[in-house]
């Protein structure tokens, strides 16, 4: 429960002090008490800036209005596409919160753009322990990021025109000739596909891992990588860069079978439509999103919103909002039933014990890897 903010308005700013209380079988737990001063708007409502993924308005609706109705704020929302442009964003435009993954978080660091989190002051306790991931999120002593949902990448399909069935799956079926022409791909990430797969059958010079570590090992293994793809080049029918654009490759009609998000693959199924997520043998590349806030950001303000999505209901709306799994403990018990059984088709248990976690993207890999990128852009020519 949550007792109703008690406030003050002083120099056109709101200080509300705030009580909140978990609910268990047994007791009370008082876990906060604290007092705020809040940016507020020209109208005199208190304003969070969040940038985040561009294409879950209804979901966003559903969860900024639950927050606005348990602390009285508002929140104004800027959505990109994909990693590359929240970073660009963030160094040019004012915001509270982001949300990178914990492969980009140290060039957040590197660019002076966000601050350290209190981790009492955002019930960080209430994170499933499995998921702190303290090697990427805790930067030079210091708790960086607050992981709030994970997500992962796969095998998206049209379930009768490409058949592809669990217990084989493998990345490498994305390449087969019998979806020549229909394939949805990202340039970038259509190298973690091919390489995985190609790692499979021992086809790369070294592990397709350190591709990360120095620029010689990510050289030889993406000159490899990059002939393949060129070799397969008729087989992708369009390229994706955002959500809307991964669902839309395949209501088009244009694609049957993809390297896909599974969120992406959840609003499909949620709209009816016959297509599936399969997280295949070498394991569903996956992502854990964080919550970073910003150095110049109110602290209180954006707190606040992390606390909140780090208690279960505020985690079952977030995580619902973009049909992925959720961080806090307890969330999932929380979320809509038709999610809860997606997450468990997609990810049964022998999927969950083979999650490949991406590594640590450093800046040069970024650079290095956006011209391979392009050069695949231009030989598949779309």
């Amino acid at each position: 429960m949550q007792f109703s903010p008690n406030h003050l308005t002083k120099d056109g700013e709101i200080a509300y002090f705030v009580f909140y209380a978990t609910d268990s079988s047994v007791h009370f737990q008082l876990y906060s008490a604290r007092l705020m001063l809040w940016r507020t708007d020209a109208g005199g409502a208190t304003l969070l800036k969040i940038l985040g993924w561009a294409g879950y308005d209804e979901g966003y609706k559903r969860t900024f209005d639950a927050f606005r109705e348990d602390t009285g704020i508002n929140i104004s929302f800027h959505g990109v596409r994909n990693q590359d442009e929240m970073h660009k964003v963030a160094q040019k435009q004012e915001f509270d919160i982001s949300c990178p993954t914990t492969d980009r978080l140290t060039s957040w660091c590197s660019s002076g753009l966000i601050a350290p989190l209190d981790e009492v002051r955002i019930g960080y306790e209430r994170i499933d322990s499995t998921l702190h991931a303290d090697a990427h999120t805790v930067i030079a002593g210091k708790r960086m990021g607050s992981p709030s949902i994970w997500g992962g990448t796969g095998i998206g399909h049209h379930k009768d025109k490409a058949p592809i069935f669990s217990a084989s799956a493998s990345l490498m079926d994305l390449f087969d000739p019998v979806y020549a022409g229909r394939l949805a791909m990202r340039e970038d990430t259509a190298f973690v596909a091919a390489g995985r797969a190609l790692e499979g059958v021992g086809k790369l010079p070294y592990p397709f891992a350190n591709s990360y570590q120095t620029e010689e090992w990510m050289i030889a293994n993406y000159d490899v990588i990059g002939a393949f793809l060129a070799d397969h080049a008729h087989h992708v029918a369009r390229f994706w860069f955002s959500e809307e654009e991964g669902v839309d490759a395949f209501k088009s009609g244009d694609c049957i079978t993809g390297y896909s998000w599974d969120s992406s693959l959840a609003q499909l199924e949620r709209a009816g439509l016959p297509f599936r997520f399969v997280a295949p043998q070498e394991g569903a590349t996956c992502y854990l999103q964080n919550f970073v806030m910003s150095a110049k950001a109110d602290t209180g303000l954006a707190q606040e919103w992390i606390a909140w999505v780090n208690t279960p209901r505020g985690s079952a709306h977030y995580a619902g909002a973009l049909g992925v799994n959720p961080c806090a403990i307890g969330a999932m018990d929380l979320m809509d039933a038709d999610i809860q059984c997606f997450i468990a088709r997609s990810y049964p248990p022998e999927a969950l014990l083979k999650l490949w976690w991406q590594p640590e993207q450093p800046v040069w890999f970024v650079e290095r890897r956006e011209g391979y990128a392009r050069a695949y852009r231009d030989v598949v020519g779309k």
